[in-house]
Parts: C-alpha cells; structure tokens; sequence
C-alpha cells in the first residue's frame, strides 16, 4: 500500500513519527493514518492531500502516485433521487412594463428641454456686441535679486563619507539562508526574541543581528548559509539534524548521522 512506503521510508531514515509531526505541523495521528490507509479518520480532502504531498516531499518520495491512490479510495458520493418539481409560470403583472417605458420617455424629454435652454443662451450670447480691445502699454519692471550675505562656499572633501557610505555598525552580523529542499529551522537570538520557520525549496531568508544567533536545523544538507557576505554552503548533509551558534559558526549539537 502507499502508506506502507512512507512508513517504510521514514524508518530508514531514522525519524520518529512524534518528531516528524512536530517538525511538519501536521498532527501524529494524521500521520499514523496516512501510513495506515486509514481514510476514514483523516479530514477532507484538500487539507489531506496537502498533507500527503508536504510528508512525501519532506521523505523524499514523489508524492503523485501517493496522492493518486488516497483519491481513488475517496468515497463518492450516492446520485440524489430527488427530482425537482416543475413550479408554475406567474404572469407578470402589466405595471412591470409600463413604469420603464415611462421612465425611458421622461428622460428623453429632459434631455430635449436642457438641449433647447443650451440653444437659447448661445442665441442670447452671440447677440451681445463684443466690446473694443484696449491696449494696454506693458510696464516694464526692474526686478533686482537680492542674495544673503553668506561665507564662500566649502567644496566637500573626497575624504569624508556621507551616511549611505557608513560601515555597518561595529558587532552587527548579516546572515542568509537559501533553501534547495524541504527544511525545518528554529533561530534565536541574544535578545530573547526567536523564529521558527519551514522553508521551502528556493526560498531565501535574512536576518541581522549582534552578538550570537543559535539555529537549530532539521535538514542540514538541504539548504546554504552565508555569513557577512561570506558564503557558507551547506553545514551538513541531507536529513540531518544539528545545532550552530553564529558568528562563531560553532557545531555544538549533530543528530541523525
């Protein structure tokens, strides 16, 4: 059955179930039942099939095929007997045509009416004779522009850096994670505040930070780091778990050689 090869696959690897749920989000017992083709307990099917997908690619397993045998086990549903009762015609009362025909003809009148009053007062217009144009000798102004009183002008010098130029604050550390496969990772930092997050192939994240960062990562192999634009690469291999202190960039856990 299919569920049989993701449990299978999943104890090759080495993975507890309970773990495997945690690090996915998806409940154990979801997971229990989608090794055990138990349909009948798992929920509708789109969030199921998104499980299904989410916990083959993270095995390592195409999901397609898997996915193909849920839907061909998915209880159909029976065709209704009901036969819908063919309800009588009401006639539409006369007044429904006749208020829209009624309407349709104030508002051509109205629009005649303002037609003939804009006629009238182009009439009323033209007949006005228009009056001689003066000619106005033009005055000719002397403008003076006046300039504060102000030292002599200090050229800057090469040597100074403006602010966009500054160096990045003494002890501050810039670090990017690219994700190349399905990885679960926790990041905390010196400050209290932290981040968990499951990155997705091609997904790109970065962080700045001072002093020390602790990752935790759940698939070492499967995603690159790079440090104060320093590039890393990947800290482990695929599936592995283990733990690193930046900037130190300091092994101080490794699970699932």
């Amino acid at each position: 059955m299919a569920g049989e090869l993701l449990k299978k696959r999943r104890e090759e690897l080495g993975l507890d179930l309970k773990q495997t749920a945690d690090l996915l989000k998806i409940k154990e017992d979801y997971l229990a039942s989608i090794e055990g083709d138990c349909f009948d307990k798992l929920p509708v099917a789109v969030y199921t099939i998104g499980y299904i997908r989410c916990y083959a690619t993270y095995l390592h397993i195409d999901p397609e095929p898997i996915i193909d045998y849920y839907t061909g086990h998915l209880t159909q549903p029976k065709p209704s007997t009901i036969f819908p009762i063919a309800s009588s015609k009401k006639k539409t009362p006369f007044y429904y045509y006749v208020i829209p025909i009624l309407v349709f003809i104030l508002l051509i009148l109205g629009v005649v009416i303002l037609r003939q009053e804009s006629s009238e007062s182009e009439k009323k217009v033209a007949a006005v004779p228009p009056r001689a144009v003066e000619h106005v000798q033009p005055v000719q102004t002397e403008i003076r522009q006046s300039f504060p009183a102000s030292g002599p002008v200090q050229p800057a010098l090469s040597g100074q850096t403006t602010d966009a130029q500054k160096p990045r604050m003494s002890g501050e550390h810039s670090l990017v994670i690219t994700a190349d496969d399905l990885s679960w990772m926790h990041i905390r930092f010196s400050n209290g505040k932290y981040e968990e997050i499951l990155l997705r192939p091609g997904m790109t994240r970065m962080w700045q930070f001072t002093d020390k960062a602790v990752i935790k990562l759940g698939n070492a192999g499967g995603i690159r780091l790079n440090l104060d634009g320093r590039d890393i690469g990947s800290p482990g291999s695929l599936g592995q778990v283990m733990t690193l202190v930046f900037p130190e960039n300091q092994q101080i856990n490794k699970q699932g050689e």
